[in-house]
């Protein structure tokens, strides 16, 4: 991180709970053009003095929409958070639901990294929830990503579905490449996402939802999964993961496997909750990227 970057001013919260928002924060929409590339459909929420930048990548099944709230609250605590939808998903172009390969995926977080990065020397953090973060996490691994910070939520390092050697096999082998855009008869349950009924119903009824994603886009994030290091030594990046405690869909054990001794990397879980801390812990959350970006900074100025 950058010296004397960061001096987080208290997150305040109005008696309803909600935080206060800094007057004149603002919510920009757009898309970002990328010449034979689909168009990203793009967020950005801007406090009125901003003091970093986030690259917050969204969840599988949602899109940056949910995402808004949780950054309004960011935009309390002085950062700014560009929200893409990744191609195939919300208002973004593409296939629904579908990439034809991992790097798809890849490009997408490193060309919203470099148009949040371009023109400014405000620091620069990446991070996501669950895919999001699995995501994330990928693209700086492959060197297309240089952030200062990394904020993971949930992140979907290892799910609870693990097939056997054989029908891992089958699927990698000849489901990817013979059956990658196919699709479930039945749109996918969002059940063990959110424990608040209102957000699960708008999962339900949100047109821009995947809830019937391919094999492929599936599949691509479960091969990614599998390669990754158990764990991690080179990982070296000041890191803050955030986990559920009552995580249905994610394994909290595999997400600290990968950080397992690492120095670099502060992982906190919060009491309760079901997958997405967004949906279920935003005040939680936020206070603890907020405290732990200002105990970083003064780790370093000490």
């Amino acid at each position: 991180m950058q010296q004397d970057a960061w001096n987080a001013p208290r997150l305040r919260e109005r008696p309803d709970g909600v935080a206060a928002v800094p007057p004149h924060t603002d919510v920009e929409i757009g898309f970002l053009d990328r010449p034979g590339e689909p168009d990203l459909f793009l967020r950005r929420v801007r406090p009125p003095e901003p003091r970093a930048r986030l690259l917050l990548l969204h969840a599988s099944l949602v899109h940056s929409e949910y995402y808004v709230p949780f950054a309004l609250r960011l935009a309390a605590l002085g950062i700014e958070s560009w929200l893409p939808d990744l191609r195939g998903h919300g208002r973004s172009a593409g296939p629904r639901g579908y990439t034809r390969s991992w790097s798809e995926a890849l490009a997408d977080a490193e060309w919203t990294f470099a148009a949040m990065t371009r023109d400014t020397d405000l620091p620069a953090w990446a991070g996501g929830e669950s895919y999001g973060g699995l995501l994330a996490y990928s693209a700086v691994k492959a060197g297309l990503l240089h952030p200062s910070a990394c904020v993971f939520l949930s992140p979907a390092f290892g799910i609870f579905y693990r097939p056997s050697p054989t029908v891992w096999w089958l699927l990698e082998r000849i489901g990817l490449p013979a059956f990658g855009r196919l699709r479930p008869l039945r749109a996918l349950p969002a059940e063990g996402i959110t424990e608040d009924p209102a957000v699960g119903r708008a999962f339900q009824r949100d047109p821009l939802c995947n809830r019937r994603y391919t094999l492929a886009f599936l599949l691509q994030m479960m091969v990614e999964q599998r390669r990754l290091k158990f764990p991690d030594p080179d990982w070296d990046i000041q890191t803050l993961m955030l986990l559920s405690g009552g995580d249905p869909i994610t394994d909290n054990a595999v997400s600290r496997g990968i950080f397992a001794g690492n120095q670099a990397v502060e992982v906190r879980e919060a009491k309760g909750g079901l997958h997405s801390l967004v949906a279920d812990k935003p005040a939680w959350a936020a206070a603890q990227i907020g405290a732990w970006l200002a105990a970083q900074n003064l780790r370093e100025d000490g």
